[in-house]
């Protein structure tokens, strides 16, 4: 995202207002917002989304266990590799939140 505010910022403020519109219809709360995106983040291999979004999850009050059903219940369709990957990172980024 870094990149994109860079170098093309008004595309960035157009997602921005993108991801506004969208929290604005939804009536989810935002852990399970978060939730939702740790599983679709796991299906994309996005391990960056996975770090950002397993951080806010964490933060809106997600459990471990919650977020690590959010990446296994993506098995039965993405596979193996992609929550094996997800799963790693999500448990680098809890065990940094709980020791820090």
């Amino acid at each position: 995202m870094q990149n994109l505010i860079q170098e093309a910022p008004e595309v960035a403020q157009a997602f921005r207002q993108l991801t506004q519109s969208i929290d604005g219809y939804s009536p989810l709360d935002l852990k399970t917002k978060e939730l939702i995106l740790i599983g679709i983040f796991t299906a994309d291999k996005a391990v960056r989304g996975i770090d950002t979004h397993v951080r806010i999850a964490l933060e809106a009050g997600a459990k471990k266990d919650e977020i690590i059903s959010a990446i296994l219940y993506a098995m039965p369709i993405v596979g193996l590799p992609s929550v094996t990957l997800a799963l790693g990172k999500a448990l680098e980024i809890i065990d940094q939140h709980q020791t820090g």
